[in-house]
C-alpha cells in the first residue's frame, strides 16, 4: 500500500465517522500521534516548525507546542486534553512569561470545542492579547482529504487509532444486545452491513452466508490468515443446528464469490484474508454504527428524561445502566418479531401470527433482569413504545435495519437456506382491505406525513406490485362511521351526546385542530350527495385502493361453512356489547350488528372461494388473495370452524399488517421497494389504534385548546398533538401500574410544559 490509493487505482478516501471515532477514541497517552497528524494537516500553512518545549513540559509547555521559523509571533500547540479551556488559559499565561512577543496563538485539539471556542478567543485577546485561533475536531474532519498527503497521514492515524478498537470485542460486544454470545454478535453486525449495502437483487441466502465469512474473517490480514477448514468450523458453531455438509457447501461458494474482490485467497495454503481495501470499507462502516448506536443511547437518555419528568419521577440514579436495559429491551423486541415470522414462514403456521405487545416483552426482561436502582417499570414501556412508534427519522432507519437484520438471523437459525423459506411467500397478490385498516388512513391525513405509518405500509404495498381493494360493504361502513362522527359532534354542540366519540372525531380532537372546522374536514373524504361514491374516488386517488366485491365467490361456498363463520362472528360481535354494556356504553342496534357480520363474512368467506376458484398454490403463505385485517377473530376462525363442522376446514385468509411490514422487507418483492420507502416503512403498527380513546385523553385536549387560545391556531394544533403523544405513553403506562387515568396533577403539569414547549 503506498498510502494514497486503493489497490485498485482509484484515490483513497477517509470516512467521516472513521476518522472522527479515532479523534473523538483518542487515548491521552497517543498524544505524540496527534502531534504527528496536526503537523501534516497544517504543513501546507507552515511548511517548518520547530519545537518550543518537551514532553516534561518546559517553560509550562507541553509536547505539542510550535512555533513557524518564518512568523516568531504565532505559536501553535497540539494538544489531547479535555478540559481545553484550563490548557488555553494556562499556555497563554506562561506565552506571556517566556515567549511575551507571541501575537497569534493557533491550538490544536481532538476534542469537540465548537462555540465554545468564542469565549476563548474573547478571553485571550482581552487578558492577554493574544489572537486565539481555534482548531478543533470539526476543522480536521473538513480537512481530512484537502491533499494526497493528509489523507495518507489521516489513514495512518486511523489504522493506529480507530480500526483497534473498531475491530475489538468492545465493539461487537456493545451490539445485538438482544444476543449473548460475542462470535453471535459479530455475525449480527456483518449480517447488517451486508444487508445494508447489497443489492437488493442478491439472493438472501448468499447475502448470509457471505455476511457470516465476512464476520470470521474480520480479524485477518495478509500476516495472519485463516484456512479453509477453520472458516466452515466458525460458521458451523454459529448454526449448530443445521446439516454440517450443507453449511460447507454454502461457506465454500460464499469464500469463491468474495474472493474475486473482498478476501485474497492463498490457494497453495488454502489460506483466506480480508483484504485492505475491505478493512478499510469494514472500518468506516463500523464507524458509522457507533456514531448511531451514540445517536440511539441519546435519543433513550432524552425519552427517559421527558417521560420521568411527566410521571413526576426522579431520573434514575443509575442512568447508565438504565439505558443498557432500555437498550436490551428495544432489541429483544425486535428479535422476537423476527423470530416469529420466521417460525411461521418456515413451518407453513399460517395461524395468527401472534407479536408479543411492549408491555409482555418489558416485563419479562425486569423478572428476569437485575432493575437499576430507581427505574420505574412503566418508564421502560413508555421509553420503548415511543422510539418503536414516534422516533426521529435518522433512529426509525437505523432500528429499521436492526428490526430486518433480526428478522434475517431468525431465518438463518431457522434453516440455512434462507432463500427457500422466503420464496414460499407470495410474489404477487390481491389484497383485500378491512375497515379497520382504512379508516386510520383517514385519520392519519391529520398528522405530519413522517408519522402516517399505515399510509407508508399501503404505499410500499402498491410499490411492490400488490394489488388492493375494498368491498362495498366497507364502503358503507366508512360512510356510515362519518355520519355516525357528524351526528355525535352536533350532539355535543347540543349537549345530548352520550357514550364514546366515534373513531375519527376522537382522533380530531387529538390533533388539537379547531373543533369547529371538523365538518370541513371530513368533507375531504365524503359529500353529502354521493358519500360512498366520493369515499370510493378518495381511496382509489390516494391510495390505489379499487373497488371490488366478493359476494358471487362467497355465495358460491358451502352453506355451512357460510352459515358457521357469521355465527362465530355473530357471537364475536354480541360479546364485545356485552363488555360495552358492562362499561355503560350503549350497544350496536340488530340491524348494524347483521350488517357487519355480513361484510365480515363476505371478505373471509369470499377470499377463501376465490383461493379455490383461481387454484391458488395451497401452502401456508403461498396464496396471492388476502384480506388484511387488524380482527383478530380472523385469525381464530380456522380452529372455531374446525370445532362446528368436525371436517377439514380452510385456512384462514385473514393478514395482520405487522406480518405485511416483515414481508415487505425481507420478503420476495423487497427487491420492488426503492431504498426512500424501505426506510420510511414504521417498525410496528399500532394494534389499538381503533380502541376507544380514553376519556382523559380528550378531556386533557379540549382542556389545552382552551389554555392555548391565545396562540396562534397551528402552534396550538402542534402543542397539543405533542402533547397528546406524551399523554398516551403515560396513560398506557399509568394502567399497567395499576393507577387509573391521568390525574389532576399530572394533567396540569402537562399542560404549562405545553405551554412552555
Amino acid at each position: 500500500m503506498d498510502g494514497y490509493r486503493h489497490a485498485g487505482g482509484e484515490a483513497l478516501v477517509i470516512s467521516y465517522d472513521r476518522f472522527k471515532f479515532a479523534l473523538t477514541n483518542l487515548d491521552g497517552t497517543q498524544w505524540r500521534l496527534f502531534e504527528v497528524l496536526a503537523n501534516v494537516f497544517l504543513s501546507d500553512e507552515y511548511s517548518s516548525l520547530r519545537p518550543l518545549a518537551s514532553a516534561s513540559g518546559d517553560d509550562g509547555m507541553d509536547a505539542g507546542l510550535f512555533r513557524p521559523e518564518d512568523d516568531p509571533q504565532t505559536v501553535l500547540q497540539f494538544s489531547v486534553r479535555k478540559d481545553f479551556a484550563n490548557k488555553v488559559r494556562e499556555t497563554c499565561e506562561r506565552l506571556k512569561e517566556t515567549q511575551s512577543d507571541t501575537n497569534v496563538l493557533i491550538y490544536c485539539s481532538n476534542q469537540e470545542i465548537g462555540a465554545a471556542a468564542n469565549a476563548l478567543r474573547k478571553k485571550a485577546r482581552q487578558e492577554y492579547q493574544i489572537f486565539l485561533d481555534v482548531r478543533d475536531r470539526e476543522w480536521f474532519l473538513t480537512q481530512r482529504n484537502a491533499s494526497a498527503k493528509v489523507t495518507a497521514e489521516a489513514e495512518e492515524f486511523c489504522e493506529k487509532v480507530a480500526d483497534p478498537q473498531l475491530f475489538g470485542d468492545k465493539t461487537f460486544e456493545a451490539q445485538a444486545q438482544a444476543l449473548t454470545d460475542l462470535e453471535a454478535k459479530a455475525a449480527f453486525v456483518h449480517l447488517g452491513l451486508q444487508w445494508a449495502d447489497d443489492t437488493r437483487e442478491k439472493g438472501l441466502t448468499k447475502l448470509c452466508f457471505e455476511a457470516l465469512v465476512r464476520s470470521v474473517l474480520r480479524d485477518t490480514t495478509s500476516e495472519s490468515r485463516i484456512d479453509r477448514q477453520e472458516v466452515r468450523n466458525r460458521v458451523a458453531r454459529l448454526l449448530p443446528a443445521h446439516h454440517r455438509p450443507t453449511l460447507d457447501a454454502q461457506v465454500d461458494a460464499a469464500l469463491a464469490r468474495l474472493a474475486k474482490v473482498y478476501i485474497r485467497h492463498w490457494q497453495k495454503l488454502d489460506e483466506f484474508c480480508l483484504t485492505w481495501d475491505e478493512r478499510v470499507r469494514l472500518a468506516s462502516r463500523l464507524a458509522e454504527t457507533n456514531s448511531l448506536d451514540e445517536a440511539l443511547k441519546k435519543a433513550l437518555a432524552r425519552s427517559i428524561s421527558i417521560t420521568s419528568e411527566e410521571m413526576d419521577l426522579d431520573l434514575p440514579k443509575e442512568l447508565e445502566e438504565s439505558l443498557e436495559l432500555a437498550r436490551k429491551i428495544l432489541e429483544r423486541i425486535l428479535l422476537e418479531r423476527g423470530e416469529v415470522f420466521a417460525e411461521a414462514v418456515n413451518r407453513g403456521q399460517n395461524s395468527f401470527v401472534r407479536f408479543q405487545d411492549v408491555e409482555a416483552v418489558v416485563y419479562h426482561e425486569i423478572a428476569t433482569t437485575k432493575v437499576p436502582k430507581g427505574l420505574e417499570p412503566r418508564v421502560l414501556v413508555s421509553t420503548v413504545q415511543s422510539l418503536l412508534l414516534d422516533s426521529s427519522d435518522e433512529i426509525r432507519r437505523y432500528l429499521r435495519g436492526l428490526a430486518d437484520t433480526y428478522t434475517l438471523f431468525a431465518f438463518m437459525r431457522e434453516t440455512p437456506d434462507v432463500q427457500s423459506a422466503v420464496v414460499k411467500i407470495f410474489a404477487e397478490g390481491d389484497i383485500w382491505l378491512d375497515t379497520s385498516v382504512v379508516l386510520p388512513l383517514l385519520a392519519e391525513t391529520l398528522v405530519d406525513p413522517h408519522a402516517r405509518s399505515h399510509s407508508y405500509l399501503l404505499r410500499a404495498a402498491v410499490e411492490c406490485g400488490l394489488r388492493l381493494f375494498v368491498t362495498s360493504g366497507v364502503i358503507e361502513e366508512i360512510t356510515t362511521h362519518i355520519r355516525r362522527c357528524l351526528g355525535f359532534y352536533r350532539s355535543v354542540g347540543r349537549g345530548t351526546a352520550t357514550g364514546e366519540p366515534p373513531f375519527l372525531l376522537a382522533s380530531y380532537r387529538l390533533s388539537g385542530r379547531d373543533i369547529g372546522r371538523f365538518p370541513n374536514w371530513l368533507e375531504h373524504f365524503a359529500g353529502s350527495r354521493r358519500p360512498e361514491d366520493d369515499v370510493a374516488d378518495y381511496l382509489y386517488e390516494e391510495h390505489r385502493i379499487e373497488l371490488r366485491d366478493l359476494i358471487a365467490e362467497a355465495d358460491s361456498a358451502d352453506p355451512d361453512l357460510r352459515s358457521a363463520v357469521s355465527e362465530i362472528w355473530h357471537e364475536a360481535r354480541e360479546e364485545r356489547d356485552h363488555k360495552r354494556q358492562l362499561l355503560g356504553i350503549p350497544t350496536m342496534d340488530p340491524i348494524t350488528r347483521g350488517k357487519l357480520v355480513a361484510h365480515d363474512v363476505e371478505n373471509y368467506v369470499g377470499v377463501v372461494m376465490r383461493r379455490t376458484q383461481r387454484g391458488e398454490r395451497r401452502s401456508a403463505f403461498g396464496y396471492k388473495s388476502w384480506w388484511l385485517t387488524f380482527d383478530r377473530q380472523a385469525f381464530f376462525m380456522p380452529a372455531k370452524l374446525s370445532e362446528r363442522l368436525g371436517t377439514r376446514v380452510p385456512q384462514s385468509p385473514a393478514i395482520s399488517p405487522d406480518f405485511i411490514l416483515h414481508y415487505l422487507a425481507v420478503g420476495p418483492v423487497r427487491a420492488r421497494l426503492s431504498r426512500s420507502t424501505e426506510e420510511s416503512l414504521p417498525l410496528m403498527m399500532n394494534m389499538t389504534i381503533l380502541d376507544a380513546v380514553p376519556r382523559d385523553l380528550l378531556e386533557l385536549a379540549d382542556d389545552l385548546r382552551r389554555e392555548l387560545a391565545d396562540l396562534p391556531p397551528h402552534v396550538v394544533s402542534r402543542k397539543i398533538r405533542d402533547t397528546m403523544d406524551e399523554a398516551r405513553l403515560l396513560l398506557g403506562a399509568t394502567a399497567n401500574a395499576g393507577e387509573s387515568g391521568l390525574t389532576e396533577r399530572v394533567k396540569q403539569q402537562l399542560i404549562a410544559q405545553a405551554r412552555a414547549r
